[in-house]
């Protein structure tokens, strides 16, 4: 039952989320009788629950692990120069599917990817590296990107790189820098915590399928909640973010296969900061826009759970053959 649940817990969160997104985005009806200021929304704690899983995982892995490769370097290129050269393609079809490709392809690397690397025998030390180059590289690259396509911001001004910047680096950097700078006090001054953390890898796994829980209740909820005039537009979003979550998986895997780095390329390049990429497109484009790194949610998690379960059967079959 265990391997079960553990096999399929990121599609069963999924469907949790999608079944039950109103009791998870509304919570008042429960926190009116105890609080006096109601707690209507919880999905905000999906930020937290990230801090707490990178944390644990950092603790797994020494600084000394910490290496640039090649294949860091062929994923940021593909990364970087894809996202402009496909939203220009698309401009002259239709601006927010532009938008909505540029975004899916831009956005750096899941915090939560080291958890689901580390599940599927990935070289989490590798797929760290390129989270965190990548992570910080957005915050600097994202505002230069979004100057060069004209982006405005939400009150319709014209976006300065130095406005840009300071708002993007200030989701980024607490998130992903945080957890690594702790991780490294940690294990310098108090090293029984730290071994703690690092024995329970466990936990990252489940706190994400809690995360995923909200992650797709608040997504649900958004789309829902969409003009139906502007659904037969939302669909063609949606399909352009499932085409470029399989190409970043495929050309992910397909690189790092040639430098034995199958699972974390794969991930590395797949597997995308969406908290941060529907953040962006709130922020700095049309709603429509939102629609592409909200169903790219759903799209990966897919994707991982279809990974998770035929790694658990390839287990099963070794362990059926050694007996």
């Amino acid at each position: 039952m265990k391997k079960f649940l553990k096999t399929y817990a990121l599609f069963i969160s999924m469907l949790i989320g999608i079944i039950f997104h109103s009791l998870f985005v509304d919570i008042s009806f429960v926190t009116k009788y105890f609080m006096e200021d109601p707690i209507k929304d919880i999905t905000f704690l999906t930020k937290y629950m990230l801090f707490v899983m990178l944390l644990i995982v950092y603790c797994k892995v020494s600084i000394r692990q910490i290496q640039f490769k090649k294949w860091h370097i062929y994923l940021g290129l593909f990364q970087f120069i894809s996202c402009l050269f496909i939203y220009f393609v698309l401009y002259n079809i239709d601006e927010s599917l532009a938008s909505g490709a540029l975004i899916c392809l831009m956005a750096p690397t899941a915090t939560s990817a080291p958890v689901i690397t580390a599940l599927l025998g990935g070289n989490v030390a590798g797929l760290i590296t390129y989270s965190i180059t990548t992570n910080l590289l957005i915050a600097i690259m994202a505002p230069l990107f979004l100057a060069l396509i004209g982006a405005h911001g939400v009150s319709g001004e014209t976006l300065t790189f130095a406005h840009a910047f300071w708002v993007i680096a200030k989701k980024v950097f607490p998130l992903v820098l945080g957890p690594f700078v702790l991780s490294i006090i940690l294990a310098r001054f108090f090293p029984k915590v730290h071994l703690f953390l690092k024995e329970k890898q466990g936990i990252s796994f489940w706190l994400w399928t809690i995360a995923l829980v909200l992650l797709m209740s608040r997504t649900t909820t958004d789309l829902l909640g969409m003009d139906v005039s502007h659904r037969k537009g939302a669909v063609a979003i949606a399909a352009i973010a499932l085409f470029t979550c399989l190409l970043q998986f495929f050309v992910g895997r397909y690189m790092g296969a040639k430098y034995h780095n199958k699972i974390a390329s794969g991930q590395a390049l797949g597997q995308k900061n969406t908290i941060l990429a529907i953040w962006m497109a709130q922020t700095f484009f049309s709603p429509m826009v939102v629609v592409a790194p909200a169903t790219y949610v759903l799209w990966q998690n897919l994707v991982n759970s279809y990974q998770l379960s035929m790694r658990s059967r390839r287990l099963l079959k070794s362990e059926a053959h050694k007996e």
